[in-house]
């Protein structure tokens, strides 16, 4: 015991050691440290002749990359020209649509920022050089935080990240007019934001390009603003900078190679592409540093409730952060081939959860422009049923208000296809939602939208009707069951194709609809969770890897000898390494937690089997299944009774795959491990069924993706002997029900909507009888 303690001890005045500050350094280390900085060289994974085949240069300015880079300046400005704030005229009356555009006046980069702001008549603006203009599209950030600029000679007062980007997108030599809806906005006046809300679509569409702020690699980094850093540290953060500069002439190369080989005819060869002096293509973009690609992949303007429709809407765009910048169709190019090389391509599901890739947000983006491009519909349809998928397609976006979950996605409609929403942000959020699912369900002819309602623990909007979706809440929820489980529309049709015919009372608080009830719930199994995800954290296990703690643990550890500081190597490398250990203990073992309750989640599957086995096996007559196997009824069940492309005995087969990793978690659970040390059973039941998970998921249309709708939802069992999937928050006695115009049956207590449901055996009408529908008041 004693020489634990002595080691114990040891161990401890090393850290005291390691992390403390070295006396004889400071002493040697006057005005930042004394030391001049390294420079730092730029290091480009695209070949040497990428400069000549591009068009697209770095910078507007055309400066070079080895120029130290800019940092974000954050300190207010250094002299105003006057002390009042800046007062707002009101738009002119006489002209149909006004607007007002902001005049970016030249200047360094480290001056103060000066603009003019005018009046304009949108009718009267367009391309041409005259009437010309740039809507800046970029995330608001904490509007708490604010910093002055000087607007016609007066304090004007911005978030931090829109100076950041006026900075950067300042030019030395000459203005640049641009429409920002921060400044060009009267926001204190609420009739006008409302009537410029509505202007948005059209501003957007008749900018010359929409300019997308991605940020300040410093501010993205975590180390703008700060004045504590040593000459090292400056060092090493250029060296972050210039590695952003990387991942945008990665973009430039994946773009020239994809025109190169489309021009040629030729097909992409996966894991490897063209070969250069350094590599192929594949081994060039490999050798990126993965974490750099979180700012720009993972960045939050793709996130931002409105940057759908300004993207969208532009003409043309081009994406900056920093002095960097890439054209949208540059981007664009580049994502298609960087698929096509096998970067980006995740399964679909991950036990049935759903998981996002991170390049979804921006091919869905590419989709809808192609095609509205194209002259094509987006959603063929009613308009309600292109609002649904825009609102859809858009709710796990954020917004500052909640209005703006409606309101950003209304310039996406056709001016000839509008649905009644007028943009009024003195309305009450509840009211907005209302409006807007109402008018969904009167324009759609269906009752799709009601797969979108579902009992968030943290809801962003209160006193919600039960049939409104709270569309402010960005937390996953259970897949609506209007698609099947490949996310296309439902084949099947539980009320025969009917329409909807909905009526709505009470100051349209109850929504009354024609339907009757067919069964009730007589039994109900246990929830299935998302793997990766809680109640508290509706998101994938990349959290583990996002959380600020690790990247900059991550970030501070020496990749090369040359990182290390020169001054103090050995105890910079030792400080650092043991910093980094600490870090991610905490991590290590929430990873290891997480990936064991996978055996938990696969439990709730053999749980699952286990009651349709013995409600419908034996000689149970009662039952409509009775000359149906059970197991086949459970596949059906956990698909959504979605088949494979390739027939039924491809979906048999997969499905007799996938349950013998339930055999592998049953045979632990028959020894009665998980009784004796349940920390046990779930490392060797997920150590066991990890081989055949692997094999299982190497595919891209793997069994598990078909089990999307397993998720948040429970198994259960109608008083009839029905198996049904019932929303989470159902329980015995709730009554099921089928509703002219609904694709599938619902889940009903009286007056309130509890959610969607998938009964099999009525998924097509077998049950419907319109002679029998009654009206069925929700509140």
């Amino acid at each position: 015991m004693s020489v634990f303690n002595r080691a114990r001890n040891a161990w401890k005045r090393f850290e005291e050691w390691a992390d403390s500050p070295d006396s004889d350094d400071d002493d040697n280390n006057d005005d930042d440290d004394g030391r001049p900085e390294r420079e730092v060289e730029a290091v480009s994974p695209a070949p040497k002749k990428l400069d000549e085949v591009t068009p697209e240069a770095n910078s507007e300015s055309g400066e070079s990359q080895m120029e130290a880079p800019r940092f974000c300046y954050t300190n207010t400005n250094k002299a105003l020209a006057s002390a009042h704030a800046y007062t707002y005229t009101t738009l002119p009356a006489n002209i149909e649509r006004p607007i007002r555009l902001l005049t970016l006046l030249p200047g360094p980069s480290d001056a103060d920022i000066q603009c003019l702001l005018e009046h304009a008549d949108l009718d009267c603006l367009g391309r041409d050089e005259d009437a010309s203009f740039e809507a800046l599209s970029y995330v608001w950030g904490d509007v708490a935080s604010t910093t002055p600029i000087q607007l016609d000679g007066a304090i004007g007062d911005i978030g931090q990240n829109l100076r950041s980007a006026l900075l950067h997108l300042r030019r030395e030599d000459r203005p640049r007019t641009l429409w920002v809806d921060a400044v060009c906005i009267n926001q204190g006046d609420m009739d006008e934001r409302n009537s410029q809300i509505a202007l948005m679509g059209d501003i957007y569409t008749k900018a010359t390009r929409v300019v997308v702020w991605l940020g300040c690699p410093c501010c993205l980094l975590g180390t703008a603003g700060r004045d504590d850093l040593s000459s090292y540290q400056r060092a090493e953060l250029k060296k972050k900078v210039f590695r952003v500069g990387q991942l945008f002439d990665a973009v430039r190369l994946l773009a020239y190679e994809a025109a190169v080989v489309a021009a040629e005819g030729r097909q992409v060869v996966p894991e490897m592409g063209d070969q250069y002096e350094e590599g192929t293509s594949y081994q060039l973009i490999s050798k990126l540093d993965p974490r750099w690609e979180l700012i720009f992949l993972d960045n939050p303007w793709w996130a931002r409730a409105w940057t759908l429709q300004e993207i969208v809407l532009g003409h043309d765009a081009v994406m900056c952060m920093g002095r960097e910048e890439v054209t949208w169709d540059c981007l664009r190019r580049a994502t298609a081939h960087y698929t096509a090389l096998g970067f980006g391509t995740f399964s679909e599901s991950y036990f049935g959860n759903k998981i996002t890739s991170r390049l979804e947000p921006m091919q869905m983006i590419i989709s809808i422009k192609e095609a509205r491009e194209a002259g094509a519909e987006v959603v063929r349809g009613p308009v309600g049923d292109e609002l649904l998928y825009y609102l859809a397609s858009s709710h796990w976006r954020d917004s500052k208000m909640p209005h703006d979950k409606i309101y950003a996605v209304l310039g996406l409609l056709d001016k000839t296809r509008h649905v009644g929403i007028e943009a009024d942000y003195r309305a009450d959020p509840a009211r907005v939602y209302r409006q807007a699912t109402r008018a969904l369900l009167e324009r759609c002819g269906n009752l799709d939208v009601l797969g979108f309602c579902y009992p968030f623990k943290t809801g962003r909007v209160a006193d919600l009707p039960s049939w409104v979706p709270d569309w402010g809440s960005n937390c996953n929820l259970a897949a609506p069951l209007m698609n099947d489980a490949k996310g296309k529309l439902r084949p099947t049709h539980a009320s025969r194709g009917l329409q909807s015919d909905p009526r709505w009372t009470d100051d349209d608080k109850t929504l009354i609809l024609q339907g009757h009830v067919v069964d009730s719930v007589a039994k109900a199994g246990s929830v299935k969770p998302a793997v990766f995800t809680d109640d508290y954290h509706e998101g994938t296990g990349d959290w583990l890897l996002k959380d600020p703690a690790m990247l900059a643990a991550a970030e501070s550890f020496p990749q090369t000898w040359d990182d290390l500081d020169p001054e103090r190597p050995i105890r910079h490398l030792l400080s650092e390494y043991w910093k980094n250990i600490k870090a991610a203990g905490p991590y290590v073992k929430k990873l290891l937690s997480v990936l064991t309750e996978v055996v938990s989640h696969q439990e709730c599957y053999i749980e699952w089997q286990d009651l349709i086995a013995s409600e419908l096996g034996g000689h149970n007559h009662s039952s409509p299944y009775s000359e149906r196997d059970p197991d086949a009824i459970f596949r059906d069940v956990l698909t959504t009774s979605t088949p494979y492309p390739s027939g039924p005995a491809e979906t048999q087969r997969r499905f007799d795959e996938w349950c013998q990793y339930l055999s592998s978690i049953r045979r632990l659970k028959s020894a009665k491990l998980d009784r004796l040390s349940p920390a046990v059973f779930k490392a060797l039941g997920f150590t066991a069924g990890l081989s055949r998970l692997m094999a299982e998921n190497e595919g891209d249309d793997t069994f598990s993706n078909y089990t999307l709708h397993t998720v948040r939802r429970r198994l259960g069992f109608t008083v009839s002997g029905r198996v049904c999937l019932l929303p989470k928050r159902a329980e015995v006695g709730d009554q099921i029900a089928l509703l002219r115009g609904g694709r599938v049956p619902v889940v009903l207590r009286p007056r309130e909507f509890v959610g969607e449901a998938y009964v099999h055996g009525i998924m097509d009408g077998e049950a419907f009888d319109e002679g029998r529908c009654v009206e069925i008041r929700i509140t």
